[in-house]
């Protein structure tokens, strides 16, 4: 089974690798990543946008690769709940029949100075060295394992996400 991810970000790949495979444990599961655009901020700021960003980014994956069987977009960004604002996860999967459904991580709390410099334009990793000399935190576990020492990863956190957005497309019974 080829799935094709709009990112080239190793830990998302690896996310959709493993989402995958649990999800179809039978099945040789090959995942290519490329770069896409996901048509939004750096770092979206409300939820309507972090879910444009990947469906944007899995309808750009199905256009470069229109031959794979499943089509990922992967989009970090925030979501306001009553006055709390949290970091999540938004994911998008396409089948190759143009089926789309949508899954998300749980969010971690975002407040702070962190949350001043994303509202002001910043992307998470920007602000994350800027304040905390922290580079390139999103190649690696990301704000969750850092935040949680390493006790939920972002991998971790989209993998979940990514079976909750194939749960529709494998089980369609349950959703229609």
């Amino acid at each position: 089974m080829k799935v094709v991810v709009g990112s080239t970000n190793k830990p998302k790949l690896a996310a959709v690798s493993k989402a995958f495979s649990a999800a179809f444990p039978d099945e040789e599961i090959v995942v290519e990543g490329l770069l896409a655009d996901s048509g939004v901020t750096s770092h979206p700021v409300n939820g309507s946008d972090t879910l444009l960003g990947a469906l944007n980014r899995a309808a750009s994956a199905r256009e470069q690769h229109p031959s794979a069987d499943y089509y990922v977009g992967i989009e970090g960004g925030l979501i306001e709940v009553g006055d709390v604002v949290y970091e999540v996860g938004i994911m998008a999967v396409a089948d190759h029949e143009g089926n789309v459904s949508t899954g998300m991580s749980a969010g971690i709390e975002m407040r702070g100075r962190l949350l001043k410099s994303i509202r002001s334009g910043r992307e998470l990793n920007e602000a994350l060295h800027d304040h905390f000399k922290i580079k390139d935190a999103g190649k690696a576990n990301g704000f969750y394992g850092l935040t949680t020492e390493n006790e939920v990863t972002r991998e971790q956190a989209y993998i979940q996400a990514l079976l909750f957005a194939l749960a529709p497309l494998k089980h369609p019974q349950y959703f229609s």
